[in-house]
């Protein structure tokens, strides 16, 4: 396979405008045999603009990256052309190699689109170098959650065809402004633009929802996929706060060890995308201070206006709707606890 050319920088991109052979039937954890690190990947079709997806930005969340090899292979496109033109990013291959989130040595590959000290930053602009060379029908981003969630949809704008592209995924849409740094928002800027969230990774209900997404995306005409869908019922979210614990905190679940720093219960993730009541006990912490900390979107730390801790227990100051809350220490650590969302009003005109 044709290799056209490497960004000067490390990591370095590869950009291909084929399909590199044995990609549609390669291990995610064997990807690196086919492709050396970042790759950008032109599929021709049979219209332009392209639409660009985006899989792998995390290495160890493989629903995107299955359902891509799914499309080569129903749709034939090592032999004939996709419905529309593709333009595929394949992010962190380092990552996937080793079924990791991102590795210790990095920043988080989908926290790059927005900077300019590392040399993730330098990859970064050189894909949207790339990107902006040229007009794009629509971004798709592909990630799983690590805690119990429904599959949604996030937008980083409200106009009309964000929503609609949204709606064509899931009824539950999450609109949010930070993290800024991811690559959805980048590209929110050039089209409308959106970020799957698929469940659990490996799961055969997120790949076929992804897969047959795809597919309409790819061969909806413009008027119907950025248009009202006929199913007008939504719930739209806003997120409006991140959660986190200390650094070097112990966690644990459930029945805890003694030894741990804070211990949640163990039905934590039933609480993903629900109305947890004013008075409601999160966990224990091992001090009988706050050690979760909430921070806005403006970086401002609002912590006391949502948590207090009664004899150790950490229970709510006020009704609160929080998503992406997981058991996975890691997750935890590498990116946040959870965020905290509130019910988005749109205009019914949208609707």
């Amino acid at each position: 396979m044709e290799n056209l050319n490497q960004v000067t920088a490390k990591p370095q991109l590869n950009l291909y405008n084929t399909i590199p052979e044995y990609l549609a039937d390669i291990r995610v954890e064997e990807i690196d045999s086919i492709l050396p690190g970042p790759s950008l990947i032109s599929i021709k079709g049979n219209i332009s603009p392209p639409i660009f997806i985006s899989v792998l930005l995390h290495g160890n969340e493989t629903t995107g990256f299955l359902a891509i090899q799914h499309l080569i292979k129903e749709l034939n496109l090592t032999t004939k052309p996709a419905p529309r033109d593709i333009i595929l990013f394949i992010g962190n291959i380092a990552a996937a190699k080793k079924g990791v989130r991102r590795l210790e040595n990095e920043p988080d590959y989908n926290r790059i689109w927005n900077g300019e000290s590392l040399p993730e930053h330098q990859l970064a602009k050189a894909v949207l170098a790339k990107l902006s060379q040229q007009q794009l029908y629509a971004a798709i981003d592909i990630h799983n959650n690590t805690g119990k969630n429904p599959h949604y949809a996030c937008i980083n704008k409200t106009d009309p065809a964000f929503i609609h592209l949204a709606r064509r995924f899931s009824k539950t849409i999450v609109y949010f402004t930070e993290p800024h740094e991811v690559i959805s928002m980048a590209l929110s800027r050039h089209c409308p633009s959106v970020t799957l969230e698929c469940g659990f990774s490996g799961k055969t209900e997120g790949f076929n929802h992804v897969y047959n997404y795809l597919v309409q995306c790819l061969t909806m005409p413009a008027e119907e996929l950025f248009g009202p869908p006929s199913n007008k019922h939504n719930d739209i979210y806003h997120t409006i706060a991140k959660i986190t614990v200390p650094e070097n905190s112990h966690l644990g679940f459930g029945n805890c060890e003694q030894n741990v720093d804070i211990c949640f219960r163990d039905d934590l993730e039933e609480l993903n995308f629900t109305s947890v009541p004013k008075g409601t006990r999160l966990g224990i912490s091992g001090k009988n201070h706050s050690c979760l900390t909430v921070m806005d979107n403006s970086s401002r730390d609002v912590t006391d206006q949502y948590f207090r801790v009664e004899n150790h227990d950490i229970v709510t100051r006020k009704e609160l709707i929080p998503s992406m809350f997981t058991k996975n220490e890691t997750i935890i650590h590498q990116d946040c606890f959870g965020y905290i969302m509130e019910p988005y009003p749109i205009d019914e005109q949208i609707r």
